[in-house]
């Protein structure tokens, strides 16, 4: 005769309690699932369709203890009291000699009721990865707290001994950019949805040079570099970069409350490179300039007394977070200001109205004609375009800029008196539409 040796758990929770749990709205639902391998003690969690991590396990001590099949979750206890079958003391749960650890999720296996099979913690570590149970399936403690909190009443769990690698149902767990290893929260790295790896953007963002913003009057997020600006919206298949519309084949998803996004993206849409994947390792080359990590692009269309000037895309204008850095040269063209460039001194030099205004490519303060200003012009230099702030550019030139960062629009009128100019310049209405 073949005996099954079974772990008994005993709850404070009344049998009214215990009903609840079972027809609670939770045990309607079905996107998560949990395949359970004792061939290599391994748990697989999936939540809509998404593979989203892999945690060693501890199984019976012989094949036949924990049972194969396929069973649900039928009930989930916190801090379970145990009673060894063989008889014994109620041990509460809590406590360093209670084998059950912190949670417990009890399966129907076998016909039972979810109180001698159960997928939960334990108080020996080091049995993790081993066949030490008695036919439950232990985790790790930190791990089964994490997966209590995912996991609803319901949930089909399929437990099999093939000997899969469960891990190699992920194309990778670690990322490389430009030669460093990224740094995933736990249980938060990449997941996969079949053949597609989804990636947490905030956590590659800071590689890539980008900044995140969220845009609730269209609900998206912006993602933006000093090369790119990448605008979508969870769910959406549509993606915008560079003002330039593009239908991808899948969405971005919000998993834990942050985006996740195809890995594909960041070639397509953000210019990396892959160099491969090695030892369940992505290796990305970002193309980022170190120096250029603070700027991000940042577009509007210019209109000028009613003309719109269509700025190139080279000539789209930056942020550093602080300041808006608007292009010199149509800015310049637009007021009829003369833009140089001194070779000598490595300045750029604005000339209008018979005065002088000298801007330190190195950072110097800039001058007005002799006078050296206190206030920062920030300029940035970048394949020749020279780039300055304009709330510098406003106080020298007389503008008055308001800026709408919501509807991202950017309004200039000149309603005072011009610091750079010997009289009083033309009256110039502007206004700048950021998309």
């Amino acid at each position: 005769m073949v005996y099954i040796f079974r772990f008994k758990i005993y709850a404070a929770a009344s049998a009214l309690c215990l009903l609840a749990m079972l027809f609670s709205p939770q045990s309607a639902l079905t996107e998560h699932r949990i395949l359970i391998d004792k061939g290599t003690n391994q748990l697989a969690f999936f939540a809509d369709n998404l593979l989203i991590d892999v945690f060693p396990v501890a199984t019976g001590r012989q094949t036949h203890f924990t049972p194969e099949g396929n069973w649900q979750v039928v009930n989930k206890l916190v801090y379970p009291a145990w009673r060894d079958p063989n008889g014994g003391p109620l041990i509460p749960g809590g406590v360093p000699e209670n084998p059950l650890g912190p949670r417990w999720l009890g399966l129907n296996a076998l016909g039972t009721t979810g109180s001698s099979y159960g997928v939960h913690g334990n108080n020996n570590p080091y049995s993790i990865g081993t066949y030490a149970s008695s036919g439950c399936i232990r985790m790790r403690n930190e791990d089964i707290l994490w997966l209590y909190e995912r996991v609803p009443v319901g949930t089909k769990v399929q437990i099999t001994s093939t000997g899969q690698d469960l891990l190699s149902l992920k194309k990778y767990d670690r990322v490389f950019v430009n030669g460093v290893e990224q740094e995933f929260a736990r249980y938060l790295g990449p997941v996969q949805a079949e053949e597609t790896t989804y990636l947490p953007l905030r956590t590659l963002a800071p590689a890539f040079g980008c900044r995140l913003t969220w845009e609730s009057a269209s609900n998206s997020l912006l993602a933006a570099n000093i090369d790119c600006e990448v605008k979508f919206a969870i769910g959406s298949k549509e993606i915008t970069i560079n003002n330039i519309t593009y239908e991808t084949n899948d969405a971005p998803i919000l998993l834990e409350d942050m985006t996740y996004i195809p890995d594909y993206y960041l070639k397509d849409f953000f210019g990396a490179d892959f160099l491969g994947e090695e030892n369940r390792a992505l290796k990305i080359d970002a193309h980022i300039d170190p120096t250029e990590r603070k700027l991000v692009k940042y577009h509007f269309d210019l209109s000028v007394n009613g003309k719109t000037i269509n700025l190139p895309e080279t000539l789209t204008p930056l942020s550093d977070g602080e300041n808006l850095l608007v292009p010199l040269r149509p800015l310049c063209a637009a007021v009829g200001a003369e833009i140089g460039w001194n070779n000598d001194a490595q300045c750029v030099e604005i000339k209008t109205k018979g005065r002088l205004l000298s801007i330190p490519l190195n950072g110097s303060p800039a001058q007005l004609d002799n006078a050296v200003l206190t206030r920062q012009a920030h300029i940035f230099v970048r394949a020749g375009a020279s780039y300055v702030s304009l709330d510098f550019l406003q106080e020298l030139l007389g503008f008055k800029a308001e800026v709408d960062y919501v509807a991202r629009i950017l309004k200039i009128s000149n309603t005072k008196k011009a610091r750079i100019a010997a009289q009083v310049l033309p009256p110039i209405q502007m206004s700048f539409r950021i998309a």
